[in-house]
């Protein structure tokens, strides 16, 4: 679609939230912070409007052709290869489909658009600037945002040119690697206590997020992820991966894991940073309007084996209206609360578990899940039903160390496990040969997700079966995205090296 178009279906869009939201304060709700999305994700149902399509984080779409019927027609249209490489591999995030666009980032922070029917470059935007990921954009109000590990950018969605840029870390110790989240003409966004692979968790290194204007880049608000009375002394916290928004404005949030880590013999067991090390490992409820908390549960107090609370939140209602709110991470484990109160529903291990939990012992023990997890990549919810990706890589480690011996990686694999949200009960797992760094995606019926060496697999979401596979050109950790008709899949890594000549690209794969 042209530039023209694309101006005049957000102008459709921008009018209908405005009629939405003149009804809203008729009958005197609060439409300043109602949990709003972008006008454009209304309407581009039918492509992948944002990360987790949504804002309830469900990587769920049910305007697709795409169904058990006819998932096994899928086959390849077109790859766009994707130059450049990182220390992580050249891609590892979700692509964003609006108006015909195909939207991405790879892992040196460059920008792309594609047009979706042929994969044809239209304009790219090069930053230049390596980021250990997973990153990736937001498409709302009229622009692409993007960031780089200091700077968030807002782009021109016809060419990539640069509308505003405001820098956010402190210093070197200081980085940014997730998406954008997009609600309320907000941007939401934060730091990591960590930049490259030279600076992570070093004292006084702090994620922090912001709510940005969406038009301006101005600061509204901020939260830190660690209390400011302990930056100096211990870091930590910040988001990988946007976090959920619900309809009353409130803003969920995954945190990550607390520094100073590793164990160190001048750090046994974490004593450095003394305490609870709050929030990190916690699932915390913001006031979306002024980044105040409204209640926050940790799920580890004092986190010693770097395990993270760090996916999506995902935001399930029921059919009778309660909402749940969903949290997972490196630590293996599902947590489930109530999403008005923060009351626990239910909590669920996936993968392998040995040592844990507690204190580590002086002498070096089996660790599962290792520091690379656990649940790495964002779940999805369908229907009641929340389907899990997960791998078992163990690490080794003590009170003053932790690895992960070159021979684990070879050993390791992993998974996708479908749990009920109402109950926390297991409907089915199904295992993969190599870790699952990649994602889940539903679409109607059938649930995407791969393993590291590049096998794409769809599952029937009712029982597991398995209904389609293909083989990527590399290994995999990104993220399908869905659109009416296609599967677009990211494969930006050598994976385990059973692919003797990889070549990163993304590819879709279509119908007829």
């Amino acid at each position: 679609m042209t530039a023209l178009g694309r101006r005049w279906r957000f102008a459709i869009g921008v009018a209908l939230v405005a009629a939405v939201t003149g009804a809203l304060a008729v009958v005197g709700l609060a439409a300043s912070s109602a949990g709003t999305p972008p006008p454009e994700y209304q309407l581009q149902t039918d492509s992948w409007p944002a990360h987790n399509y949504d804002l309830s984080n469900s990587r769920d779409t049910t305007h697709s052709d795409i169904n058990s019927t006819t998932v096994a027609g899928l086959h390849k249209i077109w790859q766009f290869k994707i130059p450049g490489t990182g220390f992580f591999g050249n891609f590892a995030t979700t692509p964003v489909v609006q108006d015909g666009v195909v939207y991405m980032q790879d892992l040196n922070s460059n920008v792309y658009a594609l047009n979706q029917l042929t994969g044809k470059l239209e304009w790219e935007h090069k930053f230049n600037a390596p980021t250990i990921g997973p990153n990736g954009v937001a498409v709302g109000y009229g622009h692409l945002y993007a960031a780089t590990e200091s700077t968030v950018y807002a782009l021109n969605l016809s060419n990539g040119a640069v509308l505003w840029s405001r820098k956010l870390t402190p210093s070197v110790k200081d980085g940014i690697d997730m998406a954008p989240q997009l609600y309320d003409n907000k941007v939401l966004i934060s730091t990591v206590p960590g930049s490259g692979v030279k600076h992570f968790y070093e004292a006084g290194a702090v994620g922090v997020v912001f709510a940005l204007d969406a038009a301006t880049g101005k600061k509204i608000w901020s939260f830190d992820t660690v209390p400011a009375v302990k930056k100096g002394e211990i870091s930590g916290g910040g988001l990988w991966y946007p976090p959920a928004v619900g309809a009353d404005g409130g803003v969920y949030l995954g945190v990550a894991n607390p520094g100073l880590w590793p164990n160190s013999p001048k750090n046994v067991n974490g004593a450095l940073r003394p305490g609870r090390n709050l929030y990190t490992d916690s699932l915390v409820k913001l006031n979306g309007e002024t980044g105040k908390v409204v209640w926050y549960r940790q799920v580890i107090k004092h986190d010693v084996r770097d395990y993270d609370l760090m996916i999506s939140p995902v935001l399930y209602t029921s059919s009778t209206g309660a909402q749940t709110i969903i949290g997972a991470g490196k630590m293996g484990k599902v947590f489930a609360w109530n999403a008005l109160n923060g009351q626990a529903l239910w909590e669920r291990n996936v993968g392998k578990h040995v040592n844990d939990i507690g204190p580590l012992p002086k002498k070096q023990v089996t660790i599962c899940p290792g520091d690379y997890g656990g649940v790495e990549t964002p779940m999805a919810e369908s229907n009641g039903t929340l389907f899990v990706p997960w791998l078992n890589l163990c690490a080794v480690g003590s009170s003053t160390s932790e690895t992960i011996p070159a021979a684990n990686f070879a050993k390791s694999n992993g998974g996708l496990t479908a749990i009920n949200e109402a109950t926390g009960t297991v409907k089915w797992t199904r295992k993969l040969p190599s870790p699952d760094f990649g994602a889940a995606t539903v679409a109607n019926d059938v649930v995407f997700t791969s393993d590291y060496n590049g096998k794409v697999v769809a599952y029937r979401t009712t029982d597991g079966k398995l209904l389609w596979s293909a083989q990527a050109s590399a290994g995999i950790n990104a993220f399908p995205a869905v659109t009416q008709r296609l599967v677009l899949v990211g494969a930006g890594t050598p994976g385990l090296g059973t692919i003797k000549k990889p070549v990163f690209t993304l590819t879709a794969y279509g119908l007829g």
